[in-house]
């Protein structure tokens, strides 16, 4: 009989390892093997070390498997102390010694479903329990063909509680030798994030084991929660760098998106609306070219840098920088082939300056985004906007002309574009000018999808402009963006997850792509709150707050908002299903579904703005993210399940 040892490491000291080797050696098991799995370095959960210790134990034919901690004496025990339990349980182990007190087993709560461990001596030496600590737990082979591996879902905790759940309601026995003692040295303890996963994997099994009256009571209950562990909270949220990296970013460009309102305000206060609708018209003109400014490299920056490495910066660097420039003079030639009006070709030059702008501040993002350091984008990003915008606004009060305004929006561009220059300099020490044809086709050919994924987004949120502008004038425009610029402010909630995101899902698909599931699920409730929240807030307030804001002729802007604010919690559902297409290398598949997208959005505005002009715009927005959220849940659920669990 062949007993397979698993022990997972993780920044163990060497003294330990070959202290928990010599009591293995001294228990006397005639053959055996110790798998010792270091996950130090990979970032895995406890889960994960041990399935893969596991694994290995197969290919040796283990009859046997022992799982165990490093922090765990042995002293004083023998083989046959170990397997006694086996005689009686499938799963079985011993009672456990921690912190001078004794614990045999642990129970399962029967409404909260939490787990603990049992300090009450049972009357007899082998008694069932609900589960046996992962400190160390002992099953054979044929129970592992019954249950399966350990669900790395959990990272750590709960992931021992799970497995001996899967056993009980398999018909299978869990119990211990309450006769044989082991210590727990518990190094874990030390753990800061131990309460939260505690937590939040307790929540995990109760959503997977609970039956309606468990859920619903817990439910209920939540208040509660909340209240008992409102510390571990704010702690998770100050040490969490995905929460502070998103509530930055977040806050950073809503108080972006609020000074540009402020604007908004202001010009619909002192700008004609048809002058309104032309500056609408110039924008519009240069955004819908903005994805080739970098030619899909910000995507391709947060996606493969993390895997590639910081070796790649200059020479991306250099490629964005010449992207820039083409797309510059490209995007002045097409104004020109347009036949816009010469005003208006002049006010898309001073705008145009925007495209260096872009190319320096995304370069930024992508570094601090690696570095997941967003934090500092975020304020600089809202100190030069803060200034940017409030010389805008005098400029308006002042001039009232939409020259004088673009004017100054070229200026600081332009200022901008240094300043992010410099501030790369000092991330990259010493920034190069490299140009290095093969390493740019290197990153094209990752990148290209990228810039066509963005290329045929743009026009898919633009078209509609384009198409009112044709069909019914600026002044429909004007209304229709007025109305837009409301729902247009909350997308920045998607700007930001999608910066935050990427980077995250590429390093988790790179170590495990089983991981992605529960991260996928838990951003999925995180973004239905932030986006039904703001549809509801919307609704139910829009009547008070924004006859306030669109007044006069604006005022036609409202239906507008309150249609198409119902597009926000499908863009940010398309957002997760989006990066994790990237994530499988698949970002072909959604440059074909915003194709097919514009083209139903271009059709249907085609179809009814003749007759309903921005109405028929609004309500197409939302169908049309309806339509692209169907696609996407098709596509990735086909493709997660055939990469995944195929």
């Amino acid at each position: 009989m062949k007993v397979a040892l698993v022990v997972t490491l993780f920044h163990t000291p060497k003294s330990e390892v070959s202290r928990l080797k010599g009591e293995i050696k001294g228990l006397g098991f005639p053959d055996y093997r110790i798998y010792w799995i270091d996950n130090t370095q990979n970032g895995r959960g406890y889960a994960g070390g041990v399935n893969e210790g596991i694994r290995k134990g197969e290919k040796d034919k283990a009859d046997i498997f022992i799982i165990c901690n490093p922090d765990i004496s042995l002293k004083g025990l023998t083989s046959k102390d170990l397997l006694d339990g086996r005689k009686y349980f499938n799963i079985w182990g011993l009672a456990m010694t921690q912190d001078q007190k004794t614990y045999y087993g642990g129970e399962i709560d029967p409404w909260r479903l939490s787990g603990g461990l049992v300090d009450s001596k049972p009357t007899t030496r082998f008694t069932k329990t609900d589960f046996v600590t992962g400190s160390l737990i002992m099953f054979d082979k044929e129970t592992l063909s019954k249950t399966g591996y350990w669900d790395e879902s959990y990272f750590m905790y709960y992931e021992d509680v799970d497995f001996c759940e899967r056993a009980r309601r398999k018909g299978l026995t869990v119990g211990i030798d309450s006769k044989r003692t082991f210590i727990h040295f518990e190094t874990s303890k030390d753990n800061t994030q131990k309460n939260y996963l505690l937590a939040k994997n307790r929540l995990r099994f109760l959503l997977t084991y609970g039956n309606l009256m468990q859920k619903v009571r817990e439910f209920i209950r939540t208040p509660r929660t909340l209240f008992e562990e409102r510390n571990l909270i704010v702690s998770e949220f100050v040490r969490s760098s995905f929460v502070r990296n998103f509530f930055s970013l977040n806050a950073s460009a809503f108080i972006n998106k609020a000074l540009h309102f402020l604007l908004f305000i202001t010009m619909i206060r002192y700008i004609p609306l048809k002058e309104y609708g032309i500056y609408t018209l110039a924008w519009a003109h240069v955004t819908i070219f903005s994805p080739l400014v970098d030619f899909g490299t910000t995507s391709y920056g947060m996606v493969y840098l993390p895997r590639e490495g910081k070796d790649k910066v200059h020479s991306l660097f250099t490629l964005r920088f010449f992207l820039s420039l083409v797309i510059f003079i490209i995007t002045l030639f097409l104004a020109y082939l347009f036949h816009y009006q010469t005003t208006i070709i002049f006010y898309i030059f001073l705008v145009s300056f925007v495209i260096f702008y872009n190319m320096t501040s995304g370069m930024y993002l992508i570094l601090t985004s690696v570095r997941e350091e967003m934090v500092k984008a975020s304020v600089i990003s809202v100190v030069t906007n803060a200034v940017m915008i409030g010389c805008m606004i005098l400029t308006t009060y002042i001039f009232r002309s939409i020259g004088t305004i673009m004017g100054v929006a070229s200026f600081f561009y332009i200022l901008y574009s240094f300043l992010y220059l410099y501030l790369i300099q000092n991330l990259t020490q010493k920034l190069k000018m490299i140009v290095e044809i093969k390493e740019w086709i290197s990153i094209v050919k990752k990148s290209y999808v990228f810039v066509l994924v963005s290329l045929f987004a743009g026009i898919y949120f633009k078209i509609d402009v384009f198409i009112l502008n044709f069909l019914k004038g600026t002044s429909d425009v004007g209304i229709y963006s007025s109305g837009y610029k409301f729902f247009e402010a909350m997308i920045l909630f998607a700007s930001s997850y999608n910066m935050l995101s990427a980077s995250i899902f590429s390093k988790i698909a790179l170590d495990n792509k089983i991981r992605l599931f529960p991260k996928v699920m838990k951003h999925i409730l995180f973004l239905s709150l932030v986006g039904f929240g703001v549809v509801a807030a919307t609704q139910l307030l829009g009547n008070i707050f924004l006859p306030h804001v669109l007044k006069g002729n604006y005022g036609e802007a409202i239906g507008v908002v309150k249609i198409v604010i119902w597009a926000l919690p499908l863009i940010l559902y398309n957002s997760i299903f989006l990066n994790l297409l990237y994530v499988f290398e698949l970002s072909h598949l959604a440059v074909g579904l915003f194709i097919f997208i514009s083209l139903v959005n271009a059709t249907l505005n085609f179809i009814f703005v003749p007759h309903y002009s921005y109405i028929a715009s609004s309500y197409i927005t939302v169908i049309s993210e309806t339509v692209n959220m169907c696609i996407l849940l098709i596509l990735v659920f086909g493709i997660y399940k055939k990469k995944i669990f195929s």
